[in-house]
């Protein structure tokens, strides 16, 4: 017999003594699935349509037990259908075969596709599918972008963007409502949009959103829109993040003898006679409060509306400063002497190179002294609210933080027996850290003109380097934090004006905060 014939014979003897053939991997033995057909298509189904169901059949064809642990459905529009059979998981013995349903109800336009996993313990095909296939006639919502993102925003800053809502479906989309919810620093601008309304197959609408942090935190915000498309409400998020410009640290050192330069002035009028000579007649008690703080000081009178000084510049060394005092301050006057803020802003300029140059000083506080029984009337003179002035007042000095205004007026908002409520005056006090006098009390009072002396010198009211987030400043004093109730920030001068106790010479002055960005 030929080698060869000896061979065939060989595989011949083995398949009549019952070996077993190779089958789709599992040697002839073992569980083995079938699934048939392994796609199934549902055609086109409208919104009114009832579901379509179609089926497949699973089949054991192996040699033992086929065990299906369970069938779920996956794919990009899995929602879209869905298994109506009750039992996805069974033992089927060789030869047996199970039917399972399966019904589409489209919640998408257009194209919709799933797939059905069936996990079985068929070791060489463990998970065998099906395929799905569809066509959604409906409406179908789409807002992009999705999320609507802001990104980083600086914090301070106002930001708006929008959302565009169309109807990527095949039949007319009707949005019965919509609502939002979110952060405070988000909100939903809703202006002209009406419902219910109709988006017709590719029609499409905008809506509006804005974004204004205050903390640099992330934020977010959910519009939920209700319609005729079959999932029947969706929802779209908006996200962005508040950022801060930067942290910054300003620092103080309050000099020991801190220079200070004092500016007087005096309202003429008839009804001030008496008010004029006390102020005279106590100027040398009011010098000896102030050289309890500094021996630098240098004192100006202005009364006229130029602002320029009616005393000259009186310092320690000017023989004969007191009688040089009482002279100017029952002197002068002009259209302006019922407005005095007016006459310390054109006092200030004039101190730049002008007819009181040499009177305000690099590095010493400026303190505005203004005395009278009658409102601040520069709105009705000049044209200017204190408001203003005082902003003339700051940008001439160059530091807002370096500026004092100081009152002897009415008492606001009643005023007394002899003057008016001293308003403006009264507002550019508070602005500026001074100190508010009562004129119909005993004003002149050493311990009410060591108020004054101490206002000349203490420095209040600290400007800060870079625009501020308001919320974000802390205020220390010789390492120690200042309660906030203690200080207040004003965001027109970027000041920071400290309460009693006003630091003093040798204290040392941190303000911590994160900068404001400048906004497009």
């Amino acid at each position: 017999m030929s080698r060869s014939l000896l061979l065939v014979s060989m595989l011949i003897g083995c398949t009549e003594n019952s070996f077993n053939k190779i089958d789709n991997g599992n040697d002839g033995d073992g569980a083995e699935i079938e699934v048939e057909p392994d796609w199934l298509s549902f055609g086109t189904v409208g919104y009114d349509d009832d579901p379509v169901v179609q089926s497949f059949i699973v089949r054991s064809v192996g040699t033992t037990t086929l065990d299906i642990d369970g069938m779920v459905i996956g794919g990009e529009d899995a929602a879209s259908f869905t298994i109506i059979s009750p039992n996805t998981s069974m033992s089927l013995e060789p030869e047996e075969e199970a039917t399972i349903e399966v019904a589409f109800e489209p919640l998408g336009a257009n194209s919709q596709v799933g797939q059905v996993q069936i996990a079985s313990n068929d070791q060489s095909n463990p998970t065998a599918t099906v395929d799905l296939v569809g066509d959604g006639a409906v409406p179908e919502l789409q807002i992009s972008p999705d999320p609507l993102d802001f990104g980083d925003s600086y914090v301070g800053c106002y930001k708006e963007n929008e959302a565009t809502l169309t109807n990527v479906g095949t039949s007319d989309l009707v949005i019965d409502s919509m609502s939002w919810e979110g952060d405070a620093e988000m909100a939903w601008i809703s202006t002209g949009l009406t419902f219910p309304m109709t988006l017709a197959p590719g029609e499409e609408t905008t809506t509006y959103f804005s974004f204004n942090p205050v903390y640099d935190i992330d934020h977010e915000g959910m519009l939920v829109v209700t319609s005729n498309e079959p999932i029947g409400t969706r929802e779209h998020a908006q996200v962005g993040a508040g950022k801060y410009a930067g942290d910054f640290t300003d620092w103080w050192e309050i000099p020991a003898d801190p220079p200070t330069d004092i500016m007087f002035a005096v309202d003429q009028s008839c009804s001030m006679d008496d008010d004029v000579a006390t102020l005279g007649s106590n100027f040398s008690t009011f010098i000896g409060q102030l050289s309890s703080y500094s021996n630098d000081w240098q004192i100006i009178v202005a009364n006229g509306d130029d602002g320029c000084t009616d005393s000259g510049i009186l310092t320690p060394s000017t023989s004969g400063y007191t009688s040089a005092f009482q002279g100017a301050v029952g002197s002068s006057g002009g259209n302006y002497t019922e407005s005095l803020l007016s006459v310390a802003a054109n006092a200030a300029e004039q101190a730049n190179g002008g007819c009181n140059n040499g009177f305000m000083r690099s590095g010493a506080m400026l303190h505005m002294v203004l005395v009278s029984d009658e409102p601040e009337q520069s709105s009705w003179s000049s044209g200017q609210n204190w408001s203003t002035l005082v902003s003339r007042i700051q940008a001439a000095k160059g530091s807002a933080g370096s500026v004092r205004i100081s009152a002897i007026a009415g008492p606001v908002p009643s005023g007394c027996g002899s003057a008016d409520a001293g308003t403006g005056y009264a507002e550019a006090v508070s602005a500026t850290g001074g100190v508010f006098l009562s004129i119909c009390s005993n004003w002149a009072s050493p311990s009410n003109l060591a108020l004054l002396a101490s206002a000349s010198i203490s420095q209040a009211n600290f400007e800060l380097t870079r625009e501020a987030v308001e919320n974000t400043i802390e205020v220390y004093v010789n390492g120690a934090l200042r309660n906030p109730s203690t200080w207040s920030y004003d965001p027109a001068s970027n000041t920071v004006i400290l309460d009693e106790p006003v630091p003093e010479e040798g204290d040392e002055v941190q303000i911590d905060y994160a900068g404001a960005a400048s906004c497009d």
